[in-house]
């Protein structure tokens, strides 16, 4: 048993897992949390959807920055994913060739979700890929999500899963620094994932976020329309192409 109070917390020696001797590692406020949750959540690991094969996790590429500015191909970093999507304007873009050197490897498909797992106060930020998005490469510092058993869950569920407090609390506590970075690195298959046991909740949460994410694309193409409409023209040169990316 954990005593604690705002002062600190007593651990038992058999409580401690391998080597890991932070305290916030074995914040007893989060195991109170997730118990409470236990009536209403199905608490399942992240590891053990990926035993299951409910999910697949794979790591993208480091292509070097020789690559960088060599064509029109978003290459996604750590830093190009925030409000569950891709930033409208990744910062560095590789040739054709280097595109289909590793695309089959990636595998990108709409409904994967990409996890920073390296990048201090970036780890654990998630985004959601949509169709518009798979013309893609991404770096070592994400795991790419895929849900096999999508009648099972709902990738854009996992999603909102993955942003809820609870989690994203386990993940700052869980991260730890490697070499002169933050990362999660595999602790990330220690987290635990609050699963609603309600099939209607399940259902609207789902339903809501991929609305929303939707609604967000719709809303960008929109507003790049609405700049083409200034000069009456319905589709842009080949030269503005970059400048309404960043739109």
């Amino acid at each position: 048993m954990t005593v604690h109070n705002h002062l600190g917390f007593l651990l038992k020696n058999s409580a401690v897992s391998g080597s890991v001797l932070i305290p916030k590692y074995y914040n007893p406020e989060i195991k109170a949390h997730l118990d409470s949750l236990r009536h209403t959540h199905e608490l399942m690991l992240f590891g053990e959807l990926i035993r299951q094969g409910h999910i697949q996790t794979t790591t993208g590429d480091e292509i070097g920055k020789m690559a960088y500015d060599t064509g029109p191909i978003p290459f996604i970093r750590t830093s190009d994913t925030s409000n569950w999507e891709i930033k409208t304007d990744p910062k560095q873009g590789v040739s054709e060739a280097i595109y289909e050197q590793y695309a089959s490897k990636q595998d990108v498909q709409p409904g994967d979700l990409l996890f920073v797992r390296d990048g201090t106060y970036l780890v654990g930020t998630s985004c959601i890929l949509t169709e518009h998005d798979t013309r893609i490469l991404y770096c070592g510092g994400l795991y790419k999500i895929r849900v096999k058993k999508k009648d099972k869950l709902d990738p854009y569920l996992l999603l909102a899963i993955l942003n809820c407090p609870i989690v994203k609390r386990q993940m700052r506590d869980k991260q730890f620094t490697r070499d002169v970075i933050d990362t999660l690195g595999k602790r990330i298959f220690e987290v635990i994932l609050p699963i609603p046991k309600d099939r209607g909740l399940r259902g609207r949460i789902a339903r809501e976020t991929r609305e929303t994410v939707l609604s967000r694309v719709a809303l960008r193409d929109k507003a790049k329309q609405i700049s083409l409409d200034v000069e009456g023209i319905t589709a842009p040169a080949e030269e503005d192409k970059e400048l309404l990316e960043m739109i």
